[in-house]
C-alpha cells in the first residue's frame, strides 16, 4: 500500500509534467511562421513615422545691369520756364552759375541744350541716382569739351565721397572735327589720340557696332566712342565690374525720351 508521502510525490511529479507540456506548447506556437508577429501592433497605432522635409534651393541670379528708368535724378526738380527755346534754356542755366562752368541742370535742360544727346540705356546694379550738369563757358555758350557731365551714384549725390558712391561718370562733348577726321581717314584708329600720362593700357574694340577706345588707368577704365554728333566718354571706377561698364556703353537712349523715376 502506497504511503501518504508517496502519493504526494507522485502528484507533484504529475503537476510538473503538465506544466512542462504547457510550456512546450507555448514555445512551439512562438516558433511558428511569424514569431513575435504581433509585437508592437498596439504601439504602432499611436507612434507616427517621422516626416523628413526636403528643401529645394533655387539659385538667384543677381543682374549686373538695370534699366536707366530705375534712376532718380537729383536735379529734376529744377524749374525752367524756357524749355521751348534752346538759347533761353541755356541762358537760364547760366544765370545759376556760381563760379564753376559745370552748372547743375536738369536732364530736361540738357536735352534741350544738346539735341538728340544719348544716355546709357542700362546702368550698373546698385546705381540709384544721377547728378547732371551742363557745362557753360564764360561767354554763355555751351562748352564743346565737355558739354555735359553725369554722375552715376549708389547714394544721393554728394552725401558720400565720390570715390565711394560715384560708380561712374558719363561725359558728352561736341567734337565735329574729330568725327569728320575719323570718317575721312583711311588709316585704322590709333590709341595715341586719347592716351595720356595716366593711361596704363589702351586698346581699340568693337562695341555695339562702334569703334570704342578702352583706356585703363587713373583708378578705373574709360570707354570712348562717337556718333554723328557727339563724343561720349564713360569712366568706371576700378571696383565696377567690366561687364557692367561695357553694358553701359553698348546701348543708349535719347535723353529726351528717358522717363526715369521721380527723385
Amino acid at each position: 500500500m502506497m504511503t501518504h508521502m508517496g502519493r504526494s510525490r507522485s502528484y507533484s511529479r504529475s503537476i510538473s509534467g503538465v506544466a512542462l507540456i504547457a510550456a512546450m506548447a507555448v514555445l512551439a506556437s512562438a516558433c511558428g511562421d511569424t514569431p513575435l508577429g504581433s509585437v508592437g501592433d498596439r504601439s504602432s497605432d499611436w507612434i507616427n513615422e517621422p516626416e523628413v522635409s526636403t528643401t529645394i534651393t533655387v539659385p538667384v541670379t543677381i543682374p549686373v545691369l538695370i534699366g536707366s528708368a530705375n534712376l532718380a535724378w537729383s536735379n529734376d526738380d529744377i524749374v525752367n520756364e524756357s524749355l521751348g527755346d534752346p538759347a533761353a534754356t541755356v541762358a537760364a542755366v547760366f544765370a545759376r552759375r556760381e563760379g564753376d562752368r559745370f552748372i547743375q541742370a536738369s536732364r530736361h535742360e540738357i536735352a534741350v541744350a544738346l539735341p538728340d544727346v544719348g544716355f546709357p540705356a542700362q546702368v550698373p546694379n546698385g546705381a540709384k541716382w544721377v547728378s547732371s550738369q551742363l557745362v557753360i563757358e564764360n561767354s554763355g555758350e555751351v562748352s564743346q569739351d565737355p558739354s555735359a557731365a553725369f554722375g552715376i551714384w549708389s547714394a544721393e549725390p554728394y552725401t558720400r565721397s565720390r570715390s565711394v558712391a560715384q560708380m561712374a561718370v558719363f561725359r558728352v562733348a561736341l567734337d565735329p572735327e574729330t568725327i569728320a577726321e575719323l570718317a575721312a581717314s583711311t588709316e585704322p584708329p590709333s590709341c595715341a589720340r586719347f592716351s595720356d600720362r595716366n593711361t596704363e593700357n589702351c586698346e581699340i574694340i568693337e562695341l555695339g557696332g562702334r569703334t570704342t577706345w578702352r583706356l585703363s588707368g587713373g583708378g578705373g577704365t574709360t570707354l570712348i566712342w562717337f556718333d554723328d554728333t557727339y563724343r561720349y566718354e564713360l569712366f568706371g571706377r576700378s571696383y565696377l565690374q567690366e561687364e557692367a561698364l561695357l553694358g553701359m556703353a553698348e546701348g543708349s537712349i535719347p535723353l529726351a525720351q528717358l522717363e526715369p523715376l521721380a527723385s
